[in-house]
């Protein structure tokens, strides 16, 4: 069991929170952080909640824990606290069992306050070997499963909370940059992790919800270098990483704004995150020379596509 935590969740998820079905083998350790599951062992959302427990429990027990004790009964899609109540949500290798991402989104954007987090890590696709050989869910899948309404009472009972969704990094980043673009969602893509920090079977996202967020956006992109060297020249480093920031919400596949992104988290002594970024920007175009000796030289190994 890692006692430590993991240091990303520790630094971006600060205040009160609600961690969605978390696990006692797995935990985070953030002070201050409500569980919430569809069933703590007696109550339940469904009735297939309550056998769904009972592997989870004899699963914690292979781990010498007990299950990780439940403060409230609810899902993605059913979060019972009020708008505004939480300064972040946590989860880790949850979100795929939720049949309808956008909806998912939406619900996570109704509970945490503006200027919250919300963290998320999700398995690669070859974590789980049932997945290893299932496409990618497309945005179309997820649009159809939004505008249909999709929910928990529309599944069949032999596909009761498994996996619905199958992710890349990448996958789910073009959701996000579709949820921000049409305007359901206001998240800030803060940080990312090709292979999590926690367990490294996974990936990490770690957004920030932002009212507002779609108006630091430039369609003209003079006027978005004019803006962006306006912060370099007053030295606001924070500044101009945050306007990028907001670029790649919208759209993460731009290879010059993730370089912008690790030139100025380095900067700010933020190296490892950065990495990330650059590791994105060579994913997008990995015969960039220049990239790739960024990343040697600031990572001290070889850059090795994780897509291919």
């Amino acid at each position: 069991m890692n006692v430590n935590g993991m240091a990303l969740a520790s630094k971006y998820c600060q205040g009160f929170g609600l961690e969605l079905g978390a696990a006692a083998h797995n935990a985070f350790y953030l002070p201050d952080c409500l569980n919430l599951a569809p069933c703590d062992g007696e109550s339940f959302l469904h009735p297939k909640d309550l056998e769904d427990y009972q592997h989870y429990k004899a699963e914690q027990g292979s781990y010498h824990v007990a299950p990780a004790k439940v403060d409230a009964l609810g899902d993605f899609l059913e979060i019972p606290f009020a708008a505004d109540t939480f300064d972040y949500l946590i989860s880790s290798h949850v979100i795929e069992h939720v049949p309808n991402l956008f909806a998912a989104y939406v619900e996570a954007s109704r509970v945490v306050k503006d200027g919250g987090v919300f963290f998320c890590i999700f398995p690669n696709r070859n974590a789980e070997p049932t997945d290893r050989i299932r496409a990618l869910t497309t945005l179309e899948q997820m649009i159809e499963a939004y505008e249909q309404r999709i929910d928990m009472s529309k599944i069949s009972e032999h596909l009761w909370r498994g996996h619905h969704l199958v992710f890349s990094l990448q996958s789910m980043l073009r959701a996000i940059n579709l949820v921000n673009s049409v305007g359901i969602g206001h998240w800030l893509i803060e940080s990312v992790e090709e292979t999590d920090s926690k367990v490294g079977n996974g990936h990490t996202v770690v957004l920030r919800k932002q009212e507002g967020l779609s108006g630091l956006t430039y369609t003209d992109v003079s006027q978005f270098n004019d803006a962006f060297n306006a912060r370099l020249q007053a030295q606001d480093l924070t500044g101009a990483l945050h306007l990028v920031k907001a670029a790649l919400s919208f759209d993460f596949f731009n290879a010059h704004n993730l370089y912008l992104a690790f030139a100025l988290s380095c900067q700010m002594d933020n190296t490892v995150e950065g990495l990330e970024f650059l590791r994105q920007a060579l994913i997008i175009n990995p015969e960039n020379e220049e990239l790739r000796k960024l990343f040697v030289q600031f990572s001290g190994g070889p850059f090795v596509n994780p897509v291919l």
